[in-house]
């Protein structure tokens, strides 16, 4: 460790940059756009089954990450006021979430509600994870979250119907893709940062 700021950066994110959950997600959110966007009807089983086989594989990976983690670097426990804190934005992130995709698929809407809510959400992200630990700076959250809002507003901004130069059915794919590629790129970095940071835990022998 370099410093006791570090430390606290590490513990109280701990499970956070545990980036390699993330690009399985980002993975799988990509992957999921991308079946549902070249999707033709009628729907084929064939297709369903591709998708399904796609899903269980990823959530089998995921559970392999999640060994890996607690293997190679143990637990962090956090206080209870923390898990309640998370618990609660996590609530409050799905059901703003959901609203936004329901009205990003009943209305026809100059921008996208759902890429607007993920855009902030990053940046509360970047401020939850960086406020209890002056110095640390996680910038591609911001940057991040600045990218999603920007190209939210891109239809408001005279570009209506950009995502089909993308070869995107709907505006809604395409951010969602985005944000799966943000969260590969973010998972990355934080993994990287943790496995240089923290040396692995000394097994019991």
């Amino acid at each position: 460790m370099k410093n006791l700021k570090e430390i606290r950066f590490i513990a109280t994110n701990f499970y956070n940059l545990q980036g390699l959950r993330m690009v399985i997600i980002g993975i799988l959110l990509i992957v999921v756009c991308l079946w549902a966007n070249g999707l033709k009807y009628p729907i084929s089983i064939k297709s369903d089954l591709i998708l399904l086989f796609e899903v269980v594989t990823m959530l089998t990976v995921y559970y392999a990450v999640d060994r890996y983690y607690l293997r190679t670097f143990g637990r962090v426990k956090p206080t209870p006021e923390i898990q309640r804190f998370e618990i609660n934005l996590s609530i409050i992130g799905g059901i703003l979430g959901l609203i936004a995709f329901w009205l990003d698929v009943t209305y026809k809407m100059p921008f996208s509600l759902i890429g607007l809510v993920c855009g902030i959400g990053l940046f509360v992200d970047y401020v939850r994870f960086t406020w209890m630990v002056k110095g640390r700076r996680l910038l591609y959250y911001p940057i991040g979250a600045a990218l999603i809002i920007g190209v939210s507003l891109l239809p408001l901004l005279g570009l209506p119907g950009w995502w089909h130069v993308v070869g995107i059915k709907g505006q809604i794919f395409a951010i969602s893709m985005l944000l799966g590629v943000f969260s590969i790129v973010a998972g990355i970095v934080g993994h990287l940062f943790l496995t240089r940071t923290l040396s692995p835990k000394v097994e019991e022998k």
